[in-house]
């Protein structure tokens, strides 16, 4: 009897929802064109909030997910250039509320609201729920760090997720040598370094150890480059040639024979410093479009 009664409930539920979505879907086709003009002047009387949805999907989450998310991508591909941004993250966080591991959701959100706004303000608590979501994948701290450097213009935050992306598993190289490009641009190349000494600490690969002791050489050079050319700025006059050199060591400042890399010191003809072995500065390339944009550094 009560296997019955059970069968019944579960019968209808279905029978329910059922009707439901057929009723809605006649209703967004019946009234396309009202509900356009009408949405266009208020998109949020058309939203439901998450934890209604939690209730009305009578436990299909994932289905009404999934609906919710063909009914979304639907609005954002009928408003590329009108998008509501605000009642996109509404309507994608309704989606991460019934399924926190849709990960569709966490993509749109980490890629079309920086670039369509300029901006992480929205993007920024997705993309952390991802990190939440899936600890161990390194790419969503990879687009938190990616973000902030190229639309908040922040190079310390971007560091700290090139960081945490660096250390999950299966990440690449790159993101390692980004995260120290970052610290290296924010003018924190100690934190760069102390980083790279934790890597090599815990790292027993030998070859992983080879490319992470030869970044950290790069890095180390990169400092004491940056330093000899902090007393450069201090003499009354540069001749913009070897003989600065000879005049700091003159003043009893000692300068490395050889650099962290091995390399020999060298002098271009603007007054900039070179390894011999490296040939270029351990610096973060910007585009020619990016440069001057925003100020890079924390705000």
């Amino acid at each position: 009897m009560n296997i019955m009664k059970f069968d019944a409930f579960t019968h209808y539920k279905a029978l329910f929802i059922a009707i439901c979505i057929v009723l809605l879907c006649l209703n967004i086709s019946v009234n396309k064109g009202f509900q356009k003009q009408s949405h266009e002047q208020n998109p949020n009387a058309f939203t439901i909030p998450a934890q209604v949805m939690e209730h009305v999907s009578l436990g299909y989450n994932n289905f009404s997910a999934t609906w919710m998310w063909f009914k979304t991508i639907a609005y954002y591909g009928s408003h590329t250039e009108s998008t509501n941004y605000s009642y996109l993250a509404h309507e994608l966080h309704s989606i991460v509320q019934l399924n926190p591991t849709f990960e569709p959701v966490y993509y749109m959100a980490a890629s079309v609201f920086p670039w369509g706004m300029n901006n992480t303000s929205l993007s920024r608590a997705f993309v952390l729920k991802a990190m939440i979501a899936f600890p161990n994948d390194w790419r969503w701290a990879y687009y938190r760090g990616f973000n902030s450097y190229w639309f908040d213009h922040n190079s310390e935050v971007a560091a700290h997720y090139f960081e945490l992306s660096s250390m999950k598993p299966n990440a690449p190289a790159l993101v390692t040598s980004l995260a120290l490009r970052m610290h290296s641009h924010a003018g924190n190349i100690q934190t760069g370094l102390n980083f790279l000494k934790g890597l090599l600490q815990k790292e027993n690969d030998p070859k992983l150890q080879t490319q992470l002791l030869k970044q950290y050489r790069q890095l180390q050079t990169e400092q004491q480059l940056r330093a000899i050319e902090a007393l450069l700025a201090k003499l009354p006059q540069r001749h913009l040639d070897m003989s600065d050199l000879k005049q700091l060591r003159q003043m009893a400042y000692k300068m490395p024979t050889k650099l962290a890399d091995g390399g020999m010191i060298q002098m271009l003809k603007d007054g900039s410093l070179l390894s011999s072995k490296a040939k270029k500065r351990f610096k973060l390339f910007i585009p020619k479009k990016r440069q001057g944009v925003g100020n890079h550094v924390a705000h």
